[in-house]
């Protein structure tokens, strides 16, 4: 889920202005906000409010499971969408030869063992530094 949030916050500082008079003295506070690091102070939190506003439903993208009963070999963007992971991804893990492809013709395919074998691999427990 994802949920629209509107805070509202009250703050207050006092600081010394020097100034010709009261009018004077406000503009220059008001230039000081308006610029975009202006420093005005130590500021003193003395109330706020949150409210959710709106929530909107999301959705969660997951690794395609591979079936048993599919094809023997996997182009490199069914493979990422297996893996979970970017057809780039999968493109520079076939060029380092950390992945076992098949070629034919130009096209680079996976086997399902390849796929199940880098993961294996890859798959670690606690820390590896």
């Amino acid at each position: 889920m994802r949920y629209k949030v509107m805070v509202t916050r009250v703050q207050v500082a006092e600081r010394w202005v020097r100034a010709t008079d009261e009018e004077d003295a406000a503009k220059k506070v008001q230039e000081e906000f308006n610029r975009p690091y202006g420093y005005f102070g130590s500021w003193k939190d003395v109330a706020s409010e949150v409210e959710v506003v709106e929530a909107e439903q999301t959705t969660v993208i997951r690794p395609n499971l591979l079936s048993e009963s599919g094809p023997m070999l996997l182009s490199l963007k069914d493979a990422g969408k297996a893996l979970g992971i970017p057809y780039s991804a999968v493109y520079e893990l076939t060029n380092r030869g950390d992945i076992e492809h098949t070629k034919i013709g130009s096209r680079k395919y996976i086997s399902r063992e390849s796929l199940m074998a880098f993961i294996k691999e890859n798959t670690h427990r606690g820390y590896s530094g």
